[in-house]
């Protein structure tokens, strides 16, 4: 039995993802509202990295809790967290002066019984530096994106693309503000990254569909979007393999940066990175090819092609199997054909006026196994090649008369059969 990623490719199974282009539009718009609206209320987690301020740690020699050092600290602390490998108390603030910053110091080791506590200091200036390159970047890259996949494939295509970019941007920051993840430096790396693995999923995509819709004709049985469809499905499985060899590697990296080393940097990466990729895979096979399908089913030529194929019976996968199983019959029963339009020889008459027997031409070889259909149509048409039969010509050595056709030799009405002719035909013909 064919794998379901051999039947998918060959178009025995197929899932109607263009065709229900409606709801994929319905379920994204949704989740892409809901994300927008949590940009606003709650809004993103800047880190301090964006926002400015300050950063201390201090590695705890006995057990502490979070409440305690917010008791111990006041109102300056803005976040404070709490790690197990190493023990170790993080606590962010806002911009202090060198006295404040002191007198958290001292606070901060009295409570967690540190002897050293390190901070560091961020400027809100190096973040909104940080911010502006990151969107000169996506700047440029989209407008790579759109001159790439115009030249490549063509402008529509483009605008696909685009719209599946927004679309994995967009719901990967609205499930950061939802779940209050804090946004690093490492989480716009993440985001510039995860820019790059759609493209490549998406471009994937719209390469098979061009191979299925530049074949299409006025007289195809297939219209754009049904050949959009297929592509689809041959590159589900390839699509579904990348996708989950990207994860697996992704999901070890976040394991190890939170669990396993309390790692924030690769926490924050590979964060991004895993959602990103989900909903990547996601719009590459939902929201891009249905979109560039549903915009080329309104060009007239498409129309029309949809137009024609409607008033046309619908073919089913079952009747696309048995049309590729009867394929190779064909040759079989043209074989057939010609094997019962080629002439019968004829007697030929010998020197005492008596017709000498022909050795007879086998026959070529054709299958048995040939449905009845083609015995009947081979029956049926009409033997032109057969001919009246030729007058032989007379013992007084008269020559036919004029309007009859004067007969041939054997020689020249029948190919050679490659065998050696019998002996006593030999003593005949001298």
């Amino acid at each position: 039995m064919p794998s379901l990623a051999s039947r998918l490719y060959h178009g025995d199974a197929s899932i109607d993802f263009v065709g229900r282009w409606r709801r994929w539009a319905v379920l994204s718009g949704v989740v892409m509202l809901i994300s927008l609206i949590s940009l606003f209320v709650p809004g993103l987690r800047f880190g301090i990295d964006f926002k400015g301020g300050s950063v201390f740690r201090a590695e705890a020699t006995k057990p502490v809790t979070e409440a305690q050092v917010r008791d111990a600290l006041g109102d300056v602390a803005k976040v404070v967290q709490l790690q197990d490998r190493p023990v170790q108390v993080i606590v962010q603030t806002e911009e202090l002066s060198a006295d404040q910053v002191a007198d958290v110091r001292a606070k901060l080791g009295q409570v967690t019984g540190a002897e050293q506590v390190s901070n560091e200091s961020v400027g809100s200036k190096w973040g909104s530096t940080v911010s502006r390159k990151a969107l000169i970047a996506l700047a440029v890259f989209l407008a790579v994106v759109v001159v790439y996949v115009s030249l490549r494939f063509e402008f529509k295509m483009a605008i696909g693309a685009l719209i599946a970019l927004a679309h994995d941007l967009l719901i990967t920051a609205g499930i950061y503000a939802l779940a209050r993840f804090e946004v690093t430096p490492a989480t716009v790396i993440a985001l510039l990254t995860i820019l790059g693995y759609s493209l490549y999923d998406t471009v994937v995509v719209f390469d098979k569909v061009r191979e299925n819709t530049g074949a299409l004709t006025s007289m195809s049985r297939m219209t754009y979007s049904d050949a959009a469809n297929k592509a689809v499905n041959q590159t589900l499985i390839r699509s579904l393999n990348t996708s989950l060899a990207s994860l697996l590697p992704i999901a070890a990296l976040l394991f190890v940066g939170a669990f396993a080393l309390g790692a924030e940097t690769l926490q924050d990466l590979a964060l991004a990175l895993l959602i990103g990729v989900m909903v990547s895979t996601y719009s590459s096979i939902f929201v891009a090819t249905p979109f560039v399908a549903v915009w080329k089913e309104t060009e007239p030529r498409n129309r029309q092609l949809r137009a024609r194929v409607a008033r046309q019976p619908a073919a089913t996968p079952a009747s696309r199997a048995a049309a590729r199983t009867a394929a190779p019959e064909r040759p079989v029963r043209a074989r057939q054909a010609a094997a019962r339009r080629r002439p019968r020889p004829q007697a030929e008459p010998g020197l005492d006026g008596e017709e000498m027997a022909m050795p007879a031409v086998p026959p070529d070889p054709v299958d048995t196994d040939v449905d009845d259909v083609a015995d009947a149509d081979a029956e049926a048409e009409p033997e032109e090649a057969e001919a009246a039969p030729v007058p032989a010509k007379s013992q007084d050595g008269a020559k036919p008369r004029s309007g009859q056709q004067k007969p041939r030799s054997s020689q020249a009405r029948r190919k050679p059969s490659g065998r050696q002719p019998s002996r006593p035909a030999k003593r005949r013909r001298r």
